[in-house]
């Protein structure tokens, strides 16, 4: 089983944490599937007791620790401390023969994806490391890819941060990628995608950007008109997953890009001629234009019933 471990509460200013948004955020991160938190001991404090299974409460000597969940016997489930052991290296590709039996977490390493990366991962999980965890940097925009290339190669550790503004692995990005790749295996539930964003949003006093992969609030906006048609006619045209996989839902917006068949679907219960919804749509792009937005739902009803008043007054005369 791969060790998935997100690094998000390392990054954070701790002292705008609250235990009711730390215990819940965890709660989210084990959900979509992480197997282990790391966090600065000072947080740990701010658990929440009750939760904290056995003699998880001693303190731990690390500046860093790891979080991780238990089933009990009674299928409730609780959570665990352990002290964070891992030793982090930047190595050199020709460094890799000196690894000893040691926990190494390999930094770095943003340009292997143009290198014979697999001839690498395989001098690593031959190498003499006790455990061997890859978190690569992102700086190329490469890690998820380098990431999830090492877990298929063998890798059983990955470092990740969620929604990358650290230089880690983007964690939704790399659960997606496993999720895609195996959906049977894969055990996490990412319809929780969307509810850790907006915690994360909270706690760290970042505003993401709404077109961020797999997380943003706005991909699921469909304005281009030929994009609505495809969308229609077959999701999987534009959209590798659903959006309820990530707690999200499809929107289609109208714009000055707009079509036809955006139209039709958002008016379907006027059962609009095509004339008609040509007059409308002539309309909307017109307004959107001078807007310099999309209409609202509102502000589309509105215009509509405008333009078919005026469109059937012309058909009496």
């Amino acid at each position: 089983m791969v060790t998935i471990i997100d690094r998000t509460l390392t990054t954070f200013n701790i002292d705008g944490i609250n235990s009711q948004d730390l215990n819940h955020f965890c709660g989210l991160l084990f959900t979509c599937g992480v197997t282990k938190i790391e966090l600065a001991s000072e947080l740990v404090s701010q658990l929440e007791p009750p939760t904290l299974a056995g003699d998880s409460g001693k303190y731990i000597d690390n500046s860093t620790c790891f979080l991780t969940q238990v089933i009990n016997t009674d299928q409730t489930i609780s959570w665990k401390l352990e002290p964070n052991e891992l030793i982090e290296q930047t190595l050199h590709i020709s460094q890799i023969n000196t690894i000893s039996h040691q926990k190494i977490r390999l930094m770095g390493w943003e340009d292997l994806i143009t290198r014979d990366y697999l001839s690498i991962f395989n001098q690593l999980l031959n190498s003499d490391a006790d455990t061997l965890d890859l978190c690569p940097s992102n700086q190329n925009h490469c890690a998820t890819a380098i990431a999830l290339e090492w877990i298929m190669a063998g890798g059983q550790s990955i470092s990740c941060g969620f929604a990358n503004r650290h230089d880690f692995p983007p964690l939704e990005e790399v659960l997606m990628g496993l999720k895609l790749r195996d959906p049977k295996s894969f055990s996490g539930d990412l319809s929780v995608l969307n509810e850790l964003r907006r915690l994360y949003e909270k706690i760290s006093a970042v505003k993401l950007s709404k077109m961020k992969a797999i997380i943003g609030e706005d991909i699921f906006k469909v304005e281009s008109g030929i994009h609505v048609d495809g969308v229609l006619k077959n999701p999987h045209t534009y959209e590798p997953f659903s959006p309820q996989t990530v707690g999200n839902n499809r929107e289609i917006v109208l714009g000055k890009h707009s079509g036809h068949q955006s139209v039709l679907y958002k008016l379907k219960e006027q059962n609009l001629s095509d004339s008609a919804a040509s007059s409308i749509l002539k309309q909307i792009k017109g307004r959107c234009t001078q807007l310099g937005r999309n209409l609202s739902d509102l502000e589309l009803r509105t215009l509509a019933s405008e333009v078919q008043n005026d469109y059937d007054a012309k058909i009496y005369c």
